[in-house]
């Protein structure tokens, strides 16, 4: 697990130095076979050549680490809704429109994600600045539909 987590974070620094967040990463093995698993993401727009070059990078990483030639590897952008499910997402959406569900409540909170600090966000929304700690999140997505402001 350790050897894992680790491989995972020098794929995210080597994917850091060509400008792209690495959102999620999973590795599986069954009969000798690896599958690969990539989200990734660029503040610029995140497009089939930002994937390709995710890919390129990953390939030759997976091969020397898990002695394949054949790996599979799949690299994907997070989409337009994405529902925002690790921590270091909140720093790579910055600038972002997100919609946030506290628990215990029935209204989505909108707004742009301006700050990310460990355990709090802070959004703009209708209502100026708004911290909101994440303990108090019950679901969060990206807001693409622009609607609210």
């Amino acid at each position: 697990m350790a050897e894992e987590k680790d491989f995972e974070n020098s794929i995210e620094t080597l994917l850091a130095k060509i400008g792209l967040s690495l959102l999620e990463f999973s590795v599986s093995r069954h009969r000798g076979s690896v599958a690969v698993k990539a989200v990734v993401y660029a503040p610029s727009g995140t497009g089939t050549e930002e994937c390709a070059k995710a890919y390129r990078l990953i390939l030759p990483q997976v091969q020397l680490v898990y002695g394949t030639q054949n790996p599979t590897i799949e690299v994907s952008s997070p989409g337009i809704d994405r529902i925002i499910k690790h921590p270091r997402e909140w720093k790579a959406f910055l600038g972002k429109r997100v919609k946030i569900l506290l628990a215990h409540s029935d209204d989505w909170i909108s707004g742009t994600l301006k700050a990310w600090e460990e355990g709090r966000v802070t959004i703009e929304g209708i209502e100026g600045l708004e911290a909101i700690e994440l303990a108090s999140i019950q679901k969060a997505r990206l807001d693409a539909s622009g609607k609210g402001e």
